[in-house]
């Protein structure tokens, strides 16, 4: 019996295990534009002087208006989400991996590039 967030899949339709539980594995929400612009916001106060941030406060509250840009923009996501298995994956995939322009390995897979480091135990590996 699947997991609660699953609903039962055809095992025919999905080639081999490893997508053995895709299709019932819940589709990526769409976040709220609040959210979004809140997360935006708080990610940039480390960064941006007070004076930048002062300024892009007041862009986003004209984007966020009702009515606005962001509403647009937002409901536009929210059907790209309904006809589509996940809204993202193909911007992502083509943003990180065919557009970026600095080294992948280093810039996207920071682990790869560490040293190589044995543990004797599991503490070991966590500490």
């Amino acid at each position: 019996r699947p997991y609660g967030l699953l609903k039962p899949a055809a095992v025919g339709k999905i080639p081999g295990r490893f997508h053995l539980h895709q299709e019932a594995l819940p589709h990526l929400p769409v976040p709220p534009l609040q959210q979004t612009l809140d997360r935006y916001l708080l990610a940039l106060q480390p960064i941006i002087s007070e004076e930048e941030l002062s300024h892009t406060q007041e862009l986003v509250a004209e984007f966020r208006k009702p009515g606005g840009v962001g509403e647009r923009l937002q409901k536009g996501l929210e059907r790209r989400a309904k006809k589509t298995e996940n809204w993202l994956s193909d911007w992502w995939l083509k943003t990180a991996y065919l557009e970026y322009r600095l080294p992948v390995v280093v810039h996207s897979s920071p682990g790869v590039v560490l040293p190589k480091q044995d543990f004797l135990d599991r503490q070991g590996q966590l500490r």
